[in-house]
C-alpha cells in the first residue's frame, strides 16, 4: 500500500485528521521537500504518530525505492501541499499501479484554492505556469508567452516562483520578458494559509519597490475582472 499525504500550505496543524490516522497504520514514512517550501516539523509530526520520518530528496523519490517498499510494506509519502500539485507524482501513481500496489491520495490545502482570497473567482483562473531562476543563455520565455494566452481568452495567470526566489527576484525577470508590463497592477501573495499571509495588489514597479522576501509566494496576472472582482481587489490595495 502507498499513500500520497498532503502536509498543506503552512505547516503540520494542516493536515487532515485522515491523514494523521492513516501515518499511524504505516511501516514507513517518507517525506519530500523539492516540489515546494513547507514550514512545518517533521518531528511534530513524528511524535503525533510515534514513527520515524526519513526525508528524500528528489533522486530517490522518482527511483523505484518507494515501489519496492510498498510491495510488503504500508508506504506513506508526504508532500507539502497537496500531493498532487505537483506533477511528478503522478508518475508515481501510474508506477505503483503498474505494480498492482494500491496507491490512495489524502488531499491537503493547495494554493490553488487557496489564491481565492483574493476574491478571483476560481473558474476564472487559465493555466499557470512558473518563473524558473535565470541564468546566462537560459531566460525561457514560455512564462510570459501563457500570460498573454491567458489574457487573449479574459482569463487570470497564476505565477508560481522557484523554490526559494522572491516576488522581487520573480517580478524582475518577468519584466526581462516584458518590460511594458511595469505599470501594470498584479496580485502578490505570500505565505498563504498562515497568520503571516500578504495579499498585495499594487503594480509590479511599485511592488518591486517593496523588496518583499517572504516565501513561498505566487504572482498572480489578472485577464479581465468583473466588478466584484474589482471591488474586492480594491479593499486590499496594498
Amino acid at each position: 500500500m502507498l499513500y500520497l499525504i498532503g502536509l498543506g500550505l503552512n505547516d503540520e496543524n494542516d493536515m487532515t485528521l485522515k491523514a494523521i490516522s492513516l501515518l499511524k497504520q504505516c511501516d514507513k514514512i517518507y517525506a519530500e521537500f523539492y516540489t515546494n517550501i513547507w514550514q512545518g516539523s517533521i518531528e511534530n509530526i513524528s511524535r503525533m504518530v510515534n514513527k520515524n520520518i526519513e526525508v528524500l530528496e528528489r533522486e530517490s523519490v522518482e527511483s523505484e525505492l518507494l515501489i519496492k517498499e510498498a510491495k510488503d510494506n504500508t508506504i506513506a509519502l508526504l508532500v507539502p501541499g497537496d500531493p498532487l500539485s505537483a506533477t511528478t507524482h503522478f508518475e508515481l501513481i501510474a508506477l505503483a499501479r503498474q505494480n498492482n500496489i494500491k496507491c490512495e491520495i489524502v488531499h491537503a490545502p493547495s494554493i490553488y484554492t487557496a489564491i481565492a482570497e483574493t476574491g478571483l473567482q476560481l473558474y476564472k483562473f487559465g493555466r499557470s505556469t512558473t518563473i524558473p531562476r535565470f541564468q546566462e543563455g537560459y531566460e525561457p520565455r514560455s512564462p510570459y508567452d501563457v500570460v498573454e494566452s491567458n489574457k487573449k481568452l479574459g482569463y487570470h495567470t497564476l505565477i508560481l516562483l522557484d523554490i526559494g526566489m522572491t516576488v522581487t527576484e520573480g517580478m524582475k525577470n518577468l519584466l526581462k520578458l516584458n518590460g511594458n508590463m511595469k505599470d501594470e497592477k498584479v496580485i502578490v501573495c505570500t505565505q498563504l494559509g498562515s497568520k503571516s499571509r500578504k495579499i498585495i495588489y499594487n503594480t509590479i514597479d511599485n511592488i518591486i519597490m517593496m523588496n518583499i522576501s517572504d516565501v513561498p509566494a505566487v504572482i498572480i496576472i489578472l485577464g479581465r475582472i468583473n466588478f466584484k472582482e474589482e471591488e474586492y481587489l480594491n479593499s486590499i490595495g496594498a
